[in-house]
Formats: C-alpha cells, structure tokens, sequence
C-alpha cells in the first residue's frame, strides 16, 4: 500500500494539461517540478492509501468544484510565473512523467 495526495495529482494532471496547450514553456523535469511546488503550495493535502484504487474513487467523486477551480487558478500562474524564470538554460519539448 502507498499514500497518496489527491490534490497534488490533480495539480499534476492540470499542468501537463496547462502545458500540452502552451509553446514556449519549459517541459523539463526541474521547471515542472518547479511548477508543481508553486500551485501545490497553500492547497489543502487530501491523502489517500490504496492498493486496488477504491478509495481514490471515492475522494475523486468527493472533491468539491471551489478546489477544482483553486488547483486550476494555481496551476495556471504557476506555469506562467515558472515560464518567465527558469532557473537554468535548458529546454524540452515533452511533458514530465511521474515516476512512483
């Protein structure tokens, strides 16, 4: 069994969402992971365990529209603030994959 923190995969999802949408934004493990600890930051931690997936379904069909929307307002300035000041030279063109 592992825990899990449903909203940081919703932020996760939202951003590679975000980011499937945008050119000119750096893709790399280092700025996405950057972006992730920006929106994730202040969000209330909802964790799950689960080794069959059940209670993650019951959390997803719990969560409320108002954090939906935070998550997506989050995400958003996350990635433009990151855009504008990469701390490095690199870019890529593929979105991050979790690893777990």
């Amino acid at each position: 069994m592992s825990v899990y923190n449903y909203v940081e995969d919703l932020i996760f999802n939202k951003i590679n969402e975000i980011l499937s949408a945008r050119e000119g934004v750096c893709r790399c493990d280092r700025c996405v992971s950057d972006m992730i600890a920006m929106a994730i930051s202040g969000l209330p931690v909802i964790p799950y365990v689960t080794s069959e997936g059940g209670i993650y379904r019951e959390i997803h069909n719990m969560t409320n529209d108002r954090l939906k929307v935070d998550v997506a307002t989050r995400c958003i300035r996350a990635v433009e603030h990151i855009g504008r000041n990469v701390r490095h030279g690199t870019r890529k063109d593929e979105p991050v994959r979790r690893t777990t």
